[in-house]
């Protein structure tokens, strides 16, 4: 297992190594929780006006956060190892400008964010989602590191 997660941000460039130790141990029966909800059809509840759609693949999974079930907030994505299809999508399917480039995907494992149009009409959320994507990342690359 890796000593850390490469996390970037599409829209910025922004890039920081995450460690297993940043994600609180007591939060690993709610992650598993909110992972295997988010999987569900409705998706996962988080606090009041929020919920989280995920869909696993085999070395990972993606993830969209909305808000009142509409307005995209954050996708992000982890994966354990360079996906081609996955980064290329992320940066296809993009409807806000993004400085990461389709040709240049990072050092694997990593968690990717792309902060989506909602997060303009909703920059409260951005004080949370970057802490959120990290934990995504660890519960579903490598659950036993925050257990």
């Amino acid at each position: 297992m890796p000593a850390y997660i490469n996390h970037i941000t599409l829209n910025t460039g922004h890039t920081r190594k995450t460690y297993s130790e940043e994600v609180d141990k007591k939060m690993y029966f709610i992650l598993k929780r909110i992972l295997k909800d988010s999987f569900q059809p409705e998706g996962a509840k988080l606090f009041d006006s929020y919920t989280l759609k995920g869909t696993p693949f085999e070395d990972g999974a993606i993830f969209t956060l909305y808000k009142d079930g509409k307005l995209p907030i954050l996708t992000t994505a982890a994966t354990k190892k360079r996906n081609k299809v996955l980064w290329g999508t992320l940066h296809e399917t993009a409807t806000i400008p993004l400085y990461t480039k389709k040709e240049f995907e990072p050092a694997s494992p990593y968690i990717a964010d792309r902060v989506e149009i909602g997060a303009v009409m909703d920059l409260e959320a951005t004080k949370w989602t970057g802490d959120m994507a990290k934990c995504l990342g660890w519960i579903v690359l490598f659950p036993g590191k925050i257990r």
